[in-house]
Order: C-alpha cells, then structure tokens, then sequence
C-alpha cells in the first residue's frame, strides 16, 4: 500500500479555545475538518461573493414535498388576525 503524507503544523490554543473546537466536531471529524468547515463557512462580503456560494444550490428543492405543500396551503389560507383589547397586551 502507498500513503501520501501530509504535511501538519502544531498550533498552540488557550484551553477555552480548544474545548469550544473539540465540541465543534462532529462524528470523524478531525481538528483540521472542523476548522476548514468553520473557516469555509464565513459571510460574503459582497454580492458576488453570495452568488457564488449559493450557485450550488441551484434546482435544489429547500423544502420536503410535504413542506411544499404546507407552504401553498399557508399562503392560499393566511391566518385571521384578531382584534387586540388591552387585555391581550404583554406585561
């Protein structure tokens, strides 16, 4: 068998630190999975960097057909609003 070896860095973290990274990791995840995802997974400074992170998205349903339908239903039927007394209001 042949393996590739990966060249590794060690990092040196406060102990909080270290403690939220190791809760992060999900099921085989390793240290280094986790802070690619997370590292990855920052906000788009601008619109096109949005676009871009979201073109592998495209065709894909957001909702379960079931949600679907749910969602047509709500819309077609939207709730009644009722009137407030002042009886109703948050304390």
């Amino acid at each position: 068998m042949h393996f590739q070896c990966m060249a590794y860095t060690t990092v040196t973290l406060r102990q909080d630190i270290a403690r939220r990274l190791r809760n992060s990791r999900g099921r085989g995840e390793s240290y280094s999975d986790v802070l690619n995802r997370l590292l990855d997974n920052q906000p788009a400074k601008t619109v096109g960097e949005w676009m871009n992170s979201i073109a592998p998205l495209e065709g894909q349903s957001l909702f379960t057909k079931a949600g679907r339908k749910k969602l047509k239903y709500d819309q077609r039927n939207p709730r009644k609003s009722r009137a407030r007394s002042k009886g109703d209001a948050p304390s």
